[in-house]
């Protein structure tokens, strides 16, 4: 009998596009529509930081229970209401949005949500159970999604929008339909486990390491059963989360306010969705070094990209000439695409499977949320002192200081209760 090719392959194909969808399009599209929507508005920057903000916000905010949701239902059914809300914000924003607040509500709230369960909580989920030895490479494939979405969108959104005397709402109404086809993908493509289609993970993964040891080439996968408790109050834990805060800030506030960043230091519209899609192109290479993970520990990865990202938000400040339209951006893209993968395969080797949705569920929550309040920030420093740059280089400093914390973040060894009558109830340690 003829052996079924290995379906996770397929599946991670849907995962891309509907990555590209319900994060991608939102996150590096709504910088070119939003600039646009906010001159026709009249809105000033700390109303259009607010919608980001928001938005950013509700892609972490309900972390937490778009995990549990997943638990209980299932990624498939989670995804198709990540993207029901998404899809509702967009019409919103296409038919009924005349004013701040309700941008902030359709595009913050809806769209935001349905980025959160129609994006990389629910998928994430989905690889970590179709794949083991090739979670990095998995992950980073579909993280591409959003990179090359980042550079399509922005110049073929500001194409759309400037040919149509600078009507913003044809850009939601291209959000619909792509999003439509996304939600076609989850409905016919999603399946939820290897097992349901008589598979194993990887097609046929090797089996586990025994307890304590490493995978091979030293990069450290657990085989403990982690409790989401024993998790987050890990010394790692809370040093790769407090390590994460510079890249969070910067990456929302240069998606909120790169744009009109790069308007205020006399860049064209057009120079200005070039810089963005160079930042997304740049992500690609990012995300093709974080995929040797598998490989390499990935918080080296992780550390060297925190650091690029850093120096990016340091260049940007005077970004002035066409010939430093290049360098920040590039940096920038490099610096969020290694990271946004290793951010999120670590967690995942460090405490397993079992562990995982609830662990990177509370992540994006306090991750999203801290991150979200930058682009609030600068847009009232902005109106307020005329300039962005305290906050670029307040930003770009944490993002160093995050590089060194993570050096730090060591796998965790996991205590577990020796049960045995010599130890009498004391605590061992098992590596883990």
């Amino acid at each position: 009998m003829k052996k079924s090719a290995f379906y996770g392959w397929t599946l991670l194909a849907a995962f891309w596009f509907i990555y590209l969808v319900n994060l991608g399009f939102p996150t590096y599209g709504q910088s070119v529509i939003n600039s646009y929507m906010a001159k026709d508005l009249h809105l000033d920057r700390t109303m259009l930081g607010l919608a980001f903000s928001l938005y950013m916000l509700m892609v972490g905010l309900p972390g937490p229970a778009v995990a549990a949701i997943v638990n209980r239902i299932g990624v498939r059914k989670t995804l198709l209401i990540g993207s029901c809300s998404a899809m509702l914000g967009a019409l919103s924003m296409a038919l009924f949005v005349h004013t701040g607040w309700q941008a902030v509500i359709s595009f913050g709230i809806l769209i935001g949500f349905g980025s959160c369960a129609g994006g990389a909580i629910a998928e994430q989920q989905g690889i970590a159970q179709w794949f083991i030895r090739k979670r990095a490479l998995a992950l980073s494939l579909m993280y591409s999604g959003g990179g090359i979405g980042g550079f399509v969108l922005p110049p073929f959104l500001n194409r759309v929008i400037a040919s149509s005397n600078g009507n913003w709402r044809n850009g939601w109404w291209i959000f619909l339909v792509l999003g439509a086809i996304g939600a076609a993908l989850v409905i016919f493509m999603v399946k939820e486990r290897p097992a349901d289609m008589g598979q194993l993970p990887d097609g046929g993964a090797a089996a586990d390491p025994a307890p304590g040891q490493k995978r091979p080439k030293g990069v450290f996968v657990t085989t403990e059963a982690w409790t989401f408790k024993e998790a987050i109050f890990s010394r790692a834990f809370i040093l790769m989360l407090l390590s994460s805060i510079g890249i969070s800030c910067g990456f929302t506030l240069i998606q909120g306010h790169g744009v009109v960043h790069l308007k205020d230091l006399g860049h064209s519209p057009e120079e200005a969705a070039k810089a963005m899609s160079i930042l997304a192109i740049s992500t690609l290479i990012g995300k093709l070094l974080a995929s040797f993970g598998d490989r390499i520990e990935p918080r080296y990865i992780w550390a060297g990209a925190m650091a690029a990202f850093g120096l990016g938000m340091i260049l940007v400040v005077h970004a002035t000439s066409a010939v430093d339209l290049y360098p920040f951006p590039i940096l920038l893209g490099f610096g969020w695409g290694a990271t946004l993968v290793s951010m999120m395969g670590a967690p995942m080797n460090y405490f397993g499977l079992k562990a995982y949705p609830a662990v990177i569920g509370l992540w994006l929550l306090l991750q999203t949320g801290i991150g979200s309040v930058a682009p609030f920030v600068a847009g009232y420093v902005f109106d307020k002192f005329g300039s962005y740059t305290p906050v670029f280089y307040s930003i770009g400093g944490l993002c160093f200081f995050g590089a060194v914390l993570l050096l730090f973040a060591t796998p965790p060894r996991r205590k577990v209760v020796d049960e045995s009558p010599a130890a009498h109830g004391a605590l061992r340690p098992a590596r883990a």
